[in-house]
């Protein structure tokens, strides 16, 4: 797993692969409980102690990387966001593509008059 540490709540997060973004901070993940998912996201949650660390890091691999969000402000001490970089299972495959193709059916038109194609 790689590990990034990143010491603001109040930023948004995005999704390092397809750039969705999962949430707008995690002051409004707090508060609102609101997350949007791309097929990368795996967790996103609060975490203890370095033990939790260290168990992520024995089982997740390199395909993995963790956001390990921080802060000294009175919020809970660490969060974590999690994604998984690698290849996506063919069922995760087959809904992305399901949910393009129903995209691209609602869009297509308007899209092709601007001279995107499928």
């Amino acid at each position: 797993m790689i590990e990034i540490r990143i010491e603001r709540y109040d930023s948004p997060i995005h999704c390092i692969k397809c750039g969705i973004q999962t949430v707008s901070s995690i002051l409004d993940f707090i508060d609102k409980g609101s997350i949007f998912t791309c097929p990368h996201l795996v967790y996103l949650g609060n975490g203890g102690s370095d033990g939790y660390v260290q168990t992520l890091q024995e089982t997740l691999n390199d395909e993995h990387i963790c956001l390990n969000i921080t802060c000294s402000d009175s919020h809970p001490p660490r969060y974590f966001v999690i994604y998984n970089l690698g290849m996506l299972s063919k069922e995760v495959q087959n809904k992305a593509q399901n949910e393009d193709e129903v995209m691209w059916n609602i869009w297509g038109s308007t899209l092709s008059k601007y001279g995107v194609s499928k």
